[in-house]
């Protein structure tokens, strides 16, 4: 085979593979954004879980809630979370050596790293934690002090969890260069 087939041989198979690249960046950002809005979505169920119509007795209205929290953040914050991280890092791994010229998305994925450690070390627990304490009151031996300090905790850690992805988003949409040169 002379050096001209061979080398439109080559072309033809960097453009499918450039092909095939686009389609799993595509698939990975589509992927990406459910996992956004697994994540955010979640927080409205939160949210609205507070408010339980018609609650007579406080301790049920509690355990209430929290046990839609907890079906909530099951079944949509912790899969958006695991979804968001597992796309956003095969993006960046897709994008090869041009990551770290990329401080912007640096930054991105180090805010995403602090949410999930907030999430996995912070939420998570005290989310398990104030569930026993619902179940405790419900049963007439929990403690109303520990679960008010519990959902204070959630609350505070909810936000900054809240204000972090918000930042996280304005970050990515805005690409700002951080310190880098202009050329």
């Amino acid at each position: 085979m002379s050096q001209k087939p061979r080398a439109i041989a080559a072309s033809a198979v960097g453009r499918q593979d450039s092909r095939a690249r686009a389609s799993a960046n595509r698939i990975a950002k589509a992927l990406h954004f459910v996992g956004l809005a697994m994540f955010l979505g979640s927080i409205l169920s939160h949210v609205s879980l507070g408010f339980v119509p018609g609650a007579r007795d406080p301790a049920q209205a509690m355990l209430f809630w929290r046990q839609g929290i907890e079906i909530a953040t099951h079944s949509l914050t912790v899969p958006g979370l695991a979804l968001l991280v597992v796309t956003g890092l095969f993006m960046a791994g897709w994008g090869g050596s041009r990551f770290a010229r990329q401080r912007w998305l640096i930054v991105h994925l180090a805010i995403g790293l602090l949410i999930v450690f907030i999430a996995a070390f912070v939420m998570l627990p005290v989310g398990t934690q104030s569930l026993d304490q619902a179940v405790m009151m419900r049963h007439g031996v929990g403690s109303m002090e520990t679960f008010s300090a519990l959902i204070r905790r959630e609350r505070i850690f909810g936000a900054i969890s809240i204000v972090l992805a918000l930042l996280s988003i304005l970050i990515v949409t805005l690409k700002p260069r951080l310190g880098q040169s202009r050329g």
